[in-house]
């Protein structure tokens, strides 16, 4: 009996490794193009400018809206964040396709700096925005063929999931305490007040993902090392690149477990959440230049990256 019970454990797991084959098969190449201008290549739409208030980053709100509203097919609830400061008019989104008693939280910002002038940010970070639009579509195509799939395995409550795209990460002026990440601050105030932040088991934040440079994404804290070298384990079963970006052996900065690194995760970082922080360090060289342009985004970076993310959202919802 055991036997039998191991075989068909085997055998669905199988049937759910194909399942998901398929679906990256026919997604992966045509969602995360760096060349492709199809309707259907989600990375083409960050191929632009999207300064804070701006109609372009307007015009990016309601095609991520539009996204999850009429292209996936299940019932994503939006939060949409919006105040003024500074004299700018910013607004976060928030999609939930599942509520928990507790959430993990993946999030990218998508707004672009003022100066220079005609900074498209595609690493910084609309590669990492695309990234989450193709999770958020995977996770969606679970909920459509098998909802049971996102059940926990072991006994315990219901992991909720929350889909964060800031906006404000860039400093108006001259980056600072008081000039920079202002849509992480306005909601994690926001969601203090409503008892949400303590209920986050893991906060995700990508940014300066997808270049060219195949430079090494470290462990940042103690208490999503166990994250990290879970997700390092997904990049070896994937593999895909020359270079291992992930290495939790290497613990030079999870021994400091000191946000080193200024970004949309702070507030969060400061209010207790556990926070795992994907972003490459030293930063890749056309970081924050006119170069940080679709000619140096690595599309083989991209499409791993989303893989590695879909499979890392699943198990973290199932364990």
């Amino acid at each position: 009996m055991l036997i039998l019970l191991a075989l068909v454990s085997a055998w669905i797991a199988l049937a759910q490794e194909l399942s998901f084959a398929e679906f990256h098969k026919n997604n992966l190449r045509n969602s995360l193009s760096v060349a492709e201008q199809s309707a259907s290549n989600l990375l083409r739409h960050f191929n632009g400018t999207r300064v804070p208030g701006s109609k372009e980053s307007k015009e990016m709100q309601d095609f991520i809206k539009k996204y999850f509203r009429d292209v996936l097919n299940n019932d994503w609830s939006v939060e949409t964040d919006s105040f003024e400061e500074n004299g700018f008019n910013f607004t976060n989104l928030v999609f939930t396709p599942m509520h928990g008693e507790s959430y993990l939280v993946i999030a990218a910002h998508y707004d672009t700096k003022i100066d220079p002038p005609g900074f498209i940010g595609a690493m910084d970070s609309g590669a990492s925005c695309a990234v989450l639009l193709y999770v958020a579509k995977f996770i969606d195509h679970i909920l459509t063929v098998d909802k049971d799939l996102l059940e926990p395995l072991l006994l315990g409550s219901q992991v909720g999931l929350k889909i964060v795209f800031f906006d404000g990460e860039e400093a108006i002026n001259q980056w600072g305490p008081y000039d920079s990440i202002y849509g992480s601050k306005h909601l994690a105030r926001k969601w203090e007040k409503l008892g949400i932040l303590n209920s986050i088991d893991l906060f995700v934040l990508m940014d300066l993902l997808g270049s060219k440079e195949q430079q090494p994404v470290h462990s940042y804290y103690r208490s999503s090392h166990r994250h990290y070298a879970a997700l390092s384990q997904i990049e070896d079963w994937i593999g895909g690149t020359q270079t291992k970006w992930l290495d939790p052996a290497e613990r030079k900065y999870v021994q400091l477990n000191d946000p080193i690194i200024d970004d949309d995760h702070r507030p969060f970082y400061e209010a207790g959440v556990s926070i795992l922080h994907l972003i490459p360090f030293p930063f890749p060289a056309t970081w924050h230049t006119l170069d940080d342009d679709f000619d140096n985004l690595d599309e083989g970076s991209i499409q791993k990256w989303a893989l590695m993310m879909s499979q890392f959202v699943l198990d973290f919802l199932r364990y």
